[in-house]
Formats: C-alpha cells, structure tokens, sequence
C-alpha cells in the first residue's frame, strides 16, 4: 500500500467516526456563546478521572496589605424559609435525610445572616485571576448559593448528581447561556467578559428550587458571609473605600472604610425586615 493511499484511508475512517460520535450536529455561535469556552467531562473520560483544569494563577501579594474581616446581622423577625419540595425528583429527595429548607434567608442563633455577598465597589482593578471558580450542583442545590468571580475568570459548573441538571445563567449584561447537564461529574467550563456587579440569577429549569446568585467583578476584593455571618475581604491595597454589602431578599448597603498598612479593619452590617 502507498503512502499516499494509506493517508487517504486514516482520512476517511476519521471522518467516520467523528459523524458517528456526533450525529453530525454542531452547536451554534448562540447555543455555545461566542465568548463561552465549554468542557464536557464525564467521570473517568480523562486520563486521571477527573476534569482537566485551566491553569492557576496566584493573586500577586500587596505590600502592606489590609484585611477587612466583618460581621453581617439580621435584626428583628426574619421570614421564616418553607421545606423545599423535592418528591418530583426521586433521586433529589433521596439525598437528604430531613426536610431542606429554602435559602433565601438564612439567619443563626444569635441574628448572623449568611448569604451575604460584601465586595469593594472602588477597588482597583486586579489583573486577570486564571484560578477556576466552582458551582456545584450537589443535593439538587447550587453550592455556593451566592459567590463573585473576576471578569474573564473560568467558572466549572459541575453536576455532582445522578440526574439531569439545566443550568440558565440570566446575566443583564453578559451574555446567557442555557446548558443542559444530563450526566453526573459533568463539568462545564464558562466565563463572563464584562462587569456585573449586581448578583444576577442562575436558575435550574428542570428544578424549580434550585438558585444561584453570582456577581462579575473587576478585581478579587470580596465576600461572602457564611453560617456565622463572618466574612474576610484579605490582599487589600491601604486606602479609602466603600463596602456595599448584597442580601438577594434585603438588597444593598453601603459603607465607607478606611484600611491603613498592614491593618485588621472590623466591619459591620445590619439588615432589616
């Protein structure tokens, strides 16, 4: 067999095979978004069983860095969340062994709110953050609940679960996307290009409890107060700034601080019903 033949062969069975893997569809500009890079990784489809990741990158240390490390509270009778029906999915319910409730109020013992997102509005810009941000679909819930990642930022979006996942981000000023997820340690990796500093909406169409809120910054100075209602915006250059701290059911605040160097600055919010 000549060269020339055998090349002519590898050609055509390749061809083959890529028609029979993909049926011979292709996504369009608007399906896939122009600006989205997507990655598809079922379990063990790599060489390590796991999805490949962009590579990291380490924020660049700022001398004298300030550190803000505050406090989010509710005051007074916060709404009291609902159980989260879950019967429609057999596999969702099965994965939790009481009720879940809703997450659009989260409030301790002692009035400390989570779900709280607190970035620094005036901050300078912080150069691109090439370290992949995660939302995992776990339990048939958004984890995390409420997060910001930098502008052109990779977000892997998993599906943890053993069922069927649609993911409908539904940004204002980025642009959307709609992605189905149908097999579990599916991942999918995207990015939003523009600033979208109020949290926008991700929803999962299949299951109408599950939602995520997620905010596009243009530097890394933010976040998010968790069960105890603590939060710690670290790296922070010294200066003057304003806080403007997010709840997605009692809106914004905002405060202005001041950080020396090398300074602990301890802040407070408080919402009310």
């Amino acid at each position: 067999m000549t060269l020339r033949k055998f090349i002519a062969m590898l050609g055509a069975l390749t061809l083959t095979l890529a028609i029979g893997c993909g049926g011979g569809q292709e996504m369009s500009d608007e399906e896939l978004g122009e600006d989205d890079e997507v990655e598809e990784v079922a379990a063990g489809d790599t060489a390590g069983g796991t999805a490949a990741t962009p590579a990291a990158a380490t924020p660049a240390a700022v001398a004298n860095a300030a550190t803000i490390m505050g406090m989010v509270k509710f005051e007074g009778a916060p709404a009291t969340p609902g159980n989260v029906q879950m019967a429609a999915d057999p596999f969702c319910a099965s994965q939790h062994k009481t009720p879940v409730k809703g997450e659009d109020v989260v409030v301790g013992p002692g009035g400390e709110l989570a779900n709280v997102l607190v970035y620094v509005k005036n901050a300078p810009a912080g150069g691109t953050n090439n370290t992949p941000a995660l939302l995992d679909q776990r339990g048939c819930q958004y984890i995390p609940h409420v997060s910001a990642v930098q502008v052109g930022q990779p977000i892997q979006i998993k599906n943890s679960d053993n069922t069927l996942h649609n993911v409908h981000a539904m940004p204002t000023v980025n642009r959307q996307f709609n992605e189905g997820q149908p097999v579990q340690n599916m991942v999918s990796t995207k990015k939003f290009d523009k600033v979208e500093m109020k949290p926008f909406r991700i929803k999962c169409d299949v299951h109408g409890w599950m939602n995520s809120y997620m905010a596009v910054l243009p530097h890394s100075y933010h976040g998010v107060s968790q069960m105890n209602g603590q939060f710690t915006i670290g790296n922070l250059p010294p200066g003057n700034y304003t806080l403007v701290a997010w709840h997605e059911k009692y809106g914004e605040q905002e405060q202005a601080v001041t950080v020396g160097p090398s300074e602990q600055k301890q802040v407070a919010f408080t919402f009310k019903g």
